[in-house]
């Protein structure tokens, strides 16, 4: 009963941002100094530390608007806190997508996270040269729409991440650059998938195939989201201009996710997890008219799994139920992606498109899925009257694991049903992104799923068919609206 009025308050958001859109349309030309924005922004962090995906307000890396995006004025108490070496974030973004068919069953649902931190200077503080430190609390609201209705592995609103509604201590964090900002050190209370596998232009989706990182990194790895931080600390180098390594070392530990994030204990921790990634990257407008990234990495972690579909007397669990037995195989797997920039008509014009594409794999059977292939595009700016606006189209092919697709057939069969969800499965999401004002921005999405799974969903006579879902998300940078710097940014 609560999803109406949710949606309800978000609409009402939704209209005056409309209001704003009026003033964006007329006001909104191409920047002539974009270029340099552009360079800039591509030196710099692709992360937001108060998010585990990126900055609301961002567009495609390779495709990164000027930082002069009509904006609303930047207040001087903003800009005595900035002078002073203090960056406020918070934001609020809200997602309601609803099937209209397919799924275990059909419905809508609302979810939500509001976040609220700061950034510290430490060198315009203290003189503590290349020091900063962050942190970020967090509150999530509602339940998805996989988890309540659709069943299925792959999120249709990508800002769930969280079954717990309460404040949570998530990032906690200390961060030093050194070496001209070659080599960036962070330690403290962190989320793992901040760091690893990301693309921005990937973000520019409602669903979460692929929003911040790929899903089989989000649930497949040990890796943790925040708010869900644990303790970890984490190196990134630049080897040579356009080259780094990124390495991690981050605590794994189940309890985390339903406190309130401020027990530092370790008793409850399960093992650890240690990802590497590498990456090329030529991105400066200035020097290459196509900008691109290429990234790969490894992963392993030591913590214990749930078996899928063995309890602890050795039988199908499917069938016939009790506990789950213990895994202690060593999650491990390997992935690259990439993105690249294959029209930009005009050098001073946010204006590109950009593609994208990339593979997650899977060393071991013990996982709901063993690999993800996905690919798309985003087109920024796709009408010369809105040149920050984004239209793109992901699609993301799933593979079940032997044992998954058995624990499902025999729950199916316990429940009064029958039949095999398929091996493979296909998702689609098309969104466009309208860039009201900077850092506010409206997500209409439509998705398709072939062969969907029902993983969260188990126990159900129902074998989902084919899966369509409307959305509509709003995602809005509070700190960006009072004038505040997104994370990462250079304005």
């Amino acid at each position: 009963m609560k999803a109406p009025r949710v949606r309800t308050s978000l609409y009402l958001s939704l209209a005056a941002a409309l209001l704003v859109s009026s003033v964006h349309a007329q006001n909104s030309s191409p920047n002539t100094n974009w270029a340099d924005n552009y360079a800039a922004a591509q030196t710099s962090p692709q992360q937001n530390p108060g998010n585990n995906t990126v900055d609301p307000s961002a567009t495609p890396v390779s495709a990164q608007p000027a930082s002069k995006e009509p904006a609303l004025p930047r207040s001087k108490l903003v800009q005595k806190l900035l002078d002073e070496g203090v960056n406020i974030r918070a934001s609020e973004i809200d997602q309601y997508a609803r099937n209209t068919t397919g799924g275990v069953k059909q419905g809508g649902h609302n979810v939500g996270q509001f976040y609220i931190g700061a950034d510290f200077d430490l060198d315009k503080m203290f003189g503590l040269t290349g020091g900063t430190l962050h942190f970020t609390v967090y509150r999530d609201y509602g339940l998805s729409l996989n988890a309540l209705t659709t069943g299925t592995y792959t999120k249709q609103q990508y800002i769930y991440k969280n079954p717990y509604p309460r404040w949570h201590l998530g990032l906690f964090s200390y961060e030093q650059k050194a070496l001209d900002d070659r080599l960036d050190i962070q330690v403290g209370r962190l989320g793992s998938t901040t760091y690893f596998g990301h693309l921005v232009v990937n973000c520019q989706f409602v669903s979460a195939n692929t929003c911040g990182e790929p899903r089989m990194l989000v649930s497949e790895t040990g890796l943790s989201l925040l708010p869900s931080a644990t303790w970890g600390g984490n190196v990134k180098y630049k080897t040579t201009e356009h080259t780094y390594v990124d390495v991690g070392a981050f605590e794994v530990n189940p309890e985390i996710q339903p406190s309130n994030g401020l027990d530092w204990e370790i008793k409850h921790s399960t093992g650890y997890t240690l990802p590497i990634e590498f990456g090329w990257v030529n991105n400066d407008p200035k020097t290459v008219q196509y900008p691109f990234e290429l990234k790969g990495g490894v992963y392993a972690s030591t913590a214990p799994l749930t078996d899928i579909n063995m309890n602890t007397k050795g039988e199908p669990l499917g069938m016939d139920g009790g506990t789950a037995a213990t895994d202690h195989h060593i999650r491990d797997g390997v992935y690259v992606m990439g993105d690249k920039v294959i029209w930009r008509p005009d050098p001073d014009s946010p204006r590109s498109f950009n593609v994208f594409g990339g593979w997650v794999q899977q060393l071991e059977q013990q996982e709901i899925m063993r690999q993800q292939i996905y690919t798309g595009f985003v087109m920024t700016g796709p009408f010369a009257a809105r040149p920050y606006d984004t239209f793109g189209l992901n699609i993301s092919e799933f593979e079940l694991t032997p044992a998954e697709q058995a624990y499902l057939a025999e729950a199916r069969k316990k429940a009064g049903g029958s039949g095999w969800n398929a091996r493979h499965q296909f998702a689609y999401d098309l969104t466009y992104s309208i860039h009201l004002i900077k850092g506010l921005e409206l997500m209409p999405s439509l998705q398709y799923i072939v062969h969907p799974d029902n993983s969260s969903i188990p126990k159900t006579a129902v074998l989902p068919k084919n899966l369509f879902v409307y959305a509509i998300g709003l995602r809005m940078d509070i700190g960006v609206l009072l004038g505040f710097r997104p994370a990462a940014a250079n304005d």
